[in-house]
């Protein structure tokens, strides 16, 4: 049925009427123009562009591993070198991300921006994802700080409950009834 919408069955998506759009980056960019107030990218030109690299680090580096430990999950099916493997390049990620961050208190920015929106959801979605496949991840203490305040903007918490939830749901079906 999903595809019936979103033809690549990719999450996230959104639908306006008959209007379907995918892909994170662009729903971000689509969405700061539609309700630019409060504003997700800064002023400057090269303010902009680093929030913007960010966004796209995060998309073509940060997120895939994550999610190719999707497939490993399930312990019947766990490839345990696969899963470090994995862990590896996630861990090499985030010592990138760590270098790049700024946080005052967001990753770049005074206010939350389209750079926190990503790794607000893949940092601890990589932890539990990994907890679940037996292995631990430590972000870098400027991550974790990050994190930490980030989380707290009531518009960030707000909207990372129920993803929490449904992936708590996810991992550990068992525990959540």
């Amino acid at each position: 049925q999903y595809q019936a919408i979103v033809p690549m069955g990719k999450l996230p998506a959104i639908q306006e009427g008959d209007w379907v759009l995918s892909e994170s980056e662009v729903i971000n960019e689509y969405l700061e123009e539609r309700y630019p107030e409060p504003p997700l990218l800064p002023q400057g030109a090269q303010e902009r562009a680093q929030v913007r690299f960010l966004c796209r680090f995060h998309d073509l580096y940060l997120e895939p591993p994550v999610r190719a430990l999707f497939a490993q999950v399930d312990p019947a099916k766990r490839d345990a070198e696969r899963v470090s493997l994995l862990r590896q390049d996630i861990v090499r990620r985030l010592g990138q991300l760590a270098q790049w961050a700024r946080p005052q208190p967001y990753l770049l920015t005074p206010s939350l921006s389209l750079a926190d929106c990503g790794p607000l959801v893949t940092l601890p979605l990589a932890g539990a994802v990994l907890s679940a496949c037996g292995q631990a991840l430590v972000l870098p203490d400027v991550l974790q700080r990050w994190l930490d305040a980030a989380s707290q903007h009531p518009a960030a918490a707000q909207a990372l409950l129920p993803w929490h939830q449904a992936t708590q749901a996810w991992l550990y079906p068992k525990e959540v009834r």
